[in-house]
């Protein structure tokens, strides 16, 4: 138990440091290259906008520099947003793939049979013929929630199970395990998750720096 425990406190101490890389040095790194991209801008359109109101600046740097200044203004409201989105995907794409390979079966599996017996015992009507089964998964995933689990591994399995797709399981047939065949396609959902990369943070960087040298040198 304790060798678990340590494991998690491991695995997800790592998670919150790539967070920290990503969405913070990362970000601040991004906004940085941006914020050189709107001042080269500024400087480059020369010194007759220093009595023009806020508004006429703008409409000023947009008819001078429209390429430029729109990539650039563009970059300084939509890179966080798309860094963040893709920055979030990849910790936990990373977490799920580590977890799998070493302590799965240890620390995801049982979480995912406790919830499913809970909903067994409690709302057995939930697994019998007819079962909405929109309302189920709904049901499931609000149960993982509210459980008592490490908050990481909650997450994992919730991410997993939105994956899932239980159009193909025939809640008629009483000769089966229910209960297995979510915890499988649960499973399945999270093996499928192909193997995370951080090419996205670099292809971002290339274009912010890209977007920055043409500004530079007045390309755009």
């Amino acid at each position: 138990m304790n060798d678990n425990l340590k494991y998690a406190t491991k695995l997800f101490g790592s998670a919150t440091f790539s967070f920290i890389k990503i969405n913070i040095i990362g970000q601040l790194f991004l906004i940085f290259i941006s914020v050189i991209s709107l001042c080269t801008i500024i400087y480059q359109s020369g010194t007759g906008m220093g009595h023009a109101d806020g508004a006429s600046i703008l409409l000023l740097l947009f008819a001078l520099r429209p390429i430029g200044y729109t990539l650039t203004v563009v970059s300084i409201f939509a890179i966080p947003f798309l860094l963040f989105t893709l920055g979030n995907k990849y910790i936990i794409s990373k977490t799920i793939h580590q977890l799998l390979s070493d302590k799965g079966e240890v620390l995801l599996f049982p979480i995912i049979d406790k919830v499913l017996d809970k909903i067994k015992s409690k709302q057995p009507d939930l697994l019998k013929k007819g079962t909405d089964k929109t309302k189920l998964k709904l049901k499931l995933i609000q149960e993982i929630r509210d459980s008592k689990e490490n908050k990481w591994l909650k997450k994992i399995i919730i991410y997993g199970f939105k994956k899932v797709n239980l159009d193909d399981v025939d809640f008629r047939d009483e000769n089966v395990s229910f209960t297995e065949i979510i915890k499988n396609k649960i499973i399945e959902g999270l093996k499928s998750i192909s193997k995370p990369t951080r090419n996205f943070f670099w292809i971002i960087v290339g274009l912010q720096l890209t977007v920055m040298i043409l500004v530079i040198f007045q390309v755009i």
